[in-house]
């Protein structure tokens, strides 16, 4: 198969108090994200939740690079 164009990925944070990945709010004036779900409240909206799915996110990189890698492989064989 080899090198592919487009290797995006999209990423679904989770609430880490119950789990949910779709049900974020964010209230435009004060940044805060509510889980609709649970009702926990991200006072540090965005930054705070990307910073507490850090593994998560970690976790999808390094699939990445090893996807990468692979079609590199592939690619040089």
């Amino acid at each position: 198969m080899g090198i592919k164009d487009d290797y995006s990925r999209s990423i679904a944070l989770r609430c880490m108090t119950c789990g949910a990945t779709y049900a974020f709010e964010t209230d435009e004036k004060t940044g805060y994200i509510t889980c609709r779900k649970c009702n926990r409240v991200y006072s540090g909206g965005e930054e705070e939740l990307v910073r507490l799915n850090e593994a998560l996110i970690a976790d999808e990189q390094d699939q990445l690079v090893e996807e990468v890698t692979k079609d590199i492989e592939k690619e040089l064989q």
